[in-house]
């Protein structure tokens, strides 16, 4: 079922929600860095604060890697629902269709082909005998 959306602004939208999602994953990645950075060049492990706070920082990672999926999931649900695609698959029935008219009609002919060969056979050898027959009269 069409829901009036065209192709164009559903990719818009996800192209959108896309780059903040892109944009949250690197401000993530960024506070990891730093709680990297900061204990190597104090030349020390991480602290244990630091431990859960970089654990919490990548399990946001994947919730927002689980994201991007979710975003190409509903971004094709919506596709497929859109105008634009209903109004091609509307088309391409009809084609389809068309096509199997189309080829119907060609297995007639094709028929209608094969006894005109029988028959064109079968006159072929009635002439080949009247031929015989007049050379062996005269």
């Amino acid at each position: 079922m069409a829901n009036g959306e065209s192709i164009q602004g559903i990719v818009k939208a996800a192209q959108g929600a896309r780059r903040n999602l892109s944009d949250l994953e690197q401000q993530l990645q960024s506070v990891i860095d730093e709680i990297d950075f900061t204990a190597f060049r104090e030349g020390r492990n991480l602290t244990p604060e630091e431990t859960v706070r970089r654990t919490q920082m990548r399990a946001s990672q994947r919730e927002i890697r689980d994201a991007f999926v979710e975003l190409a999931f509903v971004t094709v649900s919506r596709l497929d629902d859109s105008d634009e695609i209903a109004a091609l698959s509307a088309r391409m029935e009809r084609i389809n269709r068309g096509l199997s008219d189309d080829l119907e009609r060609l297995k007639e002919i094709a028929g209608f082909a094969k006894t005109a060969a029988k028959i064109a056979d079968g006159v072929a050898k009635v002439a080949a005998q009247i031929a015989k027959l007049a050379t062996s009269v005269g």
